[in-house]
């Protein structure tokens, strides 16, 4: 049986975006465990939680003639050994040298005729950590129950140390070309766009310019080229760097108390901190009215939906808010303030779902978040913000993968086309974990932003009474 891609989908196709590091989405956990595990344990694991998630064994297949927008079919050869995969830092294997692993990782593309993810097993950390790294595409998350592959991997228990027998997977068979070639024509003929729509560029210009319109009839207008937003755009695409950063959640917990605001708010600000003293680093001056715009997806709710005691959050989409960073301002306190008011006035006319609402969406929520922010942003025009950045709390319990113990994740963000910067952010068991993925050549040190971090938090926890 063959499922049509939905138009959003077949737009993140479009091109050589099925290769591009703008269409995947990374997650990183470390794991502790009693003993090592081996290659064939890890796969043995990966097969039996795939049973929940059968689109990670399907792929895309294009109609002939570009008739209609492609669909998704079991892959006839689906090969596990090929999606997971291992390596090792070189000893002694620290943070820093796990990132840039990543970074060379994220940068490579996938295969456009097989299932759109991969898994790497990253040895050779201290204390006898194992890294995952997981890198699924955007594609796969369309659709209402979806999930990106971390998710399907964590468990809320720990799995026993010998895996279930996993009953055998047959794939279905495929559609004939004929078969296709047929529906297609009757989609024409239902629907005389659809034709329109697979005019290659034209048509995905037009969808995405009026999607984008549409998804930014709140923003303001676009700000002229040139000045601060050029340190956060980028041409010619050179390359991936990563950063990785934590701080705990209860300091943060602890500002918003004293200044009567949303624990988001308090990381937001954070962030703007370190963001103001990189730049200043950099050598580029600024003025106590300098902003960055960041698009920050939220999850919201209708007014019809949304109610203090909903009980999950499973029906939240993602809406596009753009922020004020207010990097120019030198005063932490004033920081937070502004981005409070800010924050505060995209609650209407839609709710943003609560961080307890979104932790108890099934499973470990936060990377199929991340991903789904990600599709969102790039559906506005790029011109429109200076930078991406996500939250999503997780569960503040430890939670397992397989048999080991979740320690730390860190969200890997997508970078999209045109940006130098992206950055997510996740809480989980008291401590908020960030990711920094930056172009290797427009923000070479993007490491240094996650270490300004630690300042950014004590400056803020300085204006507590």
């Amino acid at each position: 049986m063959a499922t049509r891609l939905a138009t959003a989908d077949a737009d993140l196709l479009l091109g050589d975006a099925a290769r591009s590091r703008s269409r995947h989405s990374c997650s990183l956990a470390l794991v502790a465990r009693d003993e090592p595990w081996d290659i064939d344990r890890v796969m043995e694991f990966v097969d039996a939680r795939l049973a929940d998630a059968p689109r990670y064994r399907q792929r895309i297949r294009h109609i002939p003639f570009s008739l209609a927008r492609a669909v998704w079919v079991d892959d006839p050869d689906f090969d596990l050994s090929f999606h997971v995969r291992r390596s090792a830092l070189p000893a002694p294997g620290g943070m820093r040298q796990l990132a840039d692993l990543v970074a060379r990782l994220v940068d490579r593309p996938l295969e456009a005729d097989r299932p759109l993810w991969e898994l790497y097993l990253i040895e050779g950390l201290p204390d006898g950590r194992l890294a995952i790294l997981t890198k699924t595409h955007h594609a796969l998350l369309g659709g209402p129950h979806a999930v990106d592959l971390a998710q399907v991997l964590v468990t809320d228990e720990r799995a026993a140390a010998d895996v279930d027998e996993v009953a055998t997977w047959t794939p279905v068979p495929a559609p004939g070309d004929g078969v296709l070639v047929l529906d297609a024509l009757m989609t024409i003929a239902t629907d005389p766009l659809e034709l329109v729509r697979r005019s290659a560029r034209l048509g995905h210009a037009l969808e995405r310019a009026t999607r984008g319109l549409v998804g930014a009839a709140s923003l303001s207008v676009l700000r002229p080229a040139g000045g601060l937003a050029e340190m956060f755009r980028t041409t010619r695409p050179r390359g991936s760097r990563v950063g990785l950063a934590a701080f705990p959640l209860a300091q943060a917990r602890e500002i918003a108390r004293e200044h009567s605001c949303k624990v988001n708010d308090v990381v937001l600000a954070v962030l703007c901190g370190a963001l103001r003293s990189w730049i200043l680093s950099c050598g580029h001056p600024l003025s106590t009215s300098d902003t960055l715009r960041a698009i920050v997806p939220m999850a919201v709710t209708s007014e019809a939906d949304g109610s203090e005691n909903q009980s999950d959050a499973t029906s939240a989409e993602i809406a596009s808010a753009l922020i004020g960073m207010p990097v120019g301002e030198p005063n932490p306190r004033m920081r937070l303030a502004q981005i409070a008011r800010e924050t505060a006035t995209q609650r209407h006319p839609r709710e943003a779902v609560g961080a307890k609402s979104l932790a108890r969406l099934s499973g470990f929520a936060p990377p199929t978040l991340h991903a789904l922010a990600s599709r969102a942003a790039i559906m506005l025009p790029s011109e429109s913000y200076d930078l991406v950045v996500t939250n999503a709390p997780g569960p503040q319990r430890k939670v397992f993968w397989g048999d080991g113990e979740l320690v730390e994740v860190y969200p890997v963000p997508a970078l999209l086309d045109g940006q130098a910067l992206a950055v997510s952010m996740s809480s989980y068991a008291g401590t908020v974990y960030c990711g920094f993925t930056s172009d290797r050549q427009a923000v070479p040190d993007v490491e240094e932003i996650g270490e300004l971090i630690s300042s950014a938090l004590d400056e803020l926890t300085g204006t507590a009474s």
